[in-house]
């Protein structure tokens, strides 16, 4: 009776296959984050554009500004200004983890390829043992037929 085929490294293989599950995962939720970051730069970008603009509709608008006014003015195009520049250091930083969940589902994703393609090939032999066996059983029935007529 032959034997069905069994690839012993198939918890190995599961496990791969698990790894590179988990790092599409990761790699998406790092992409949401990575989306939402680019999401806080815009909106620091369009608060520093607002404050920017909102300084220049005063100085056009020829309305005297006490030193205090232009101060707090100043104050809050710097403080704009700063989370703009903080929420793009934030967005760099996500890009560059996205980029490494890239590379970590692309190195899962090979790990589970060579183990499906060992498995294929181990499968193949598998058959070709098998068919040279089945075929070793018909010639020897073939043989005992022919033993028997000529008998």
């Amino acid at each position: 009776m032959p034997s069905a085929f069994r690839f012993r490294l198939e918890p190995v293989r599961a496990l791969s296959e698990r790894r590179e599950t988990e790092a599409q995962s990761a790699l998406a939720a790092a992409m949401v984050v990575e989306n939402a970051a680019r999401d806080q730069v815009e909106a620091a970008r369009g608060l520093t554009d607002s404050a920017i603009r909102g300084m220049a509709e005063r100085f056009s608008a020829g309305a005297p500004l006490t030193g205090d006014q232009l101060r707090a003015q100043e104050a809050w195009i710097a403080r704009t200004a700063g989370e703009h520049e903080a929420t793009m250091l934030e967005h760099d930083r996500r890009r560059t983890e996205t980029d490494a969940r890239r590379g970590l589902l692309s190195d899962a994703a090979r790990e589970r390829e060579v183990l499906e393609r060992l498995q294929v090939r181990r499968r193949a032999e598998h058959m070709a043992v098998m068919a040279r066996q089945e075929q070793e059983s018909l010639d020897e029935i073939a043989l005992g037929m022919h033993r028997r007529r000529s008998a």
